[in-house]
């Protein structure tokens, strides 16, 4: 008899060990399937806005409603990933447009341009800085991004 009780202890040990070790499995399976992922999605969307709001800001600061001629270019710093993956700005009319891999992350911003600006299609890649470039004389003023 002796040698079964000095079996209980290690049994009971041994149970709450694989107890506690289901349950930290079972909560890292969950979190990391579920409440993670749509967490990083939701700071993702919320920092494309917040890119696509700070570049669109750029865009419109850098065209001056100054007369004559002017030839400039405005560097903008944005993050070079978003949710560990590139994305892209693209300038299109008079509005720009984030794109990025994940469909939940991007949108589109209308820009407030003085009259007289014309605007450059162009997409500029993360990775890099942004640059905005404005050319051109008071009544017909050009703008782009490139890196």
């Amino acid at each position: 008899m002796a040698d079964e009780r000095a079996m209980t202890p290690v049994i009971s040990k041994t149970l709450t060990i694989s107890i506690a070790v289901l349950y930290i499995a079972g909560m890292t399976t969950i979190l990391l399937g579920g409440v993670v992922p749509e967490y990083r999605s939701t700071a993702g969307a919320e920092l494309g806005e917040r890119v696509l709001a700070t570049a669109g800001e750029s865009i419109e600061q850098s065209v001056p409603e100054a007369n004559g001629t002017v030839d400039s270019n405005r560097t903008v710093d944005l993050p070079p990933t978003i949710r560990n993956h590139q994305y892209e700005l693209e300038l299109a009319g008079d509005s720009l447009r984030l794109r990025h891999p994940d469909r939940r992350i991007g949108g589109e911003l209308a820009l407030s341009l003085p009259p007289g600006t014309t605007v450059t299609n162009a997409t500029w890649r993360s990775g890099t800085d942004l640059t905005v470039r404005v050319r051109g004389p008071t009544e017909n003023r050009t703008v782009t991004i490139h890196e």
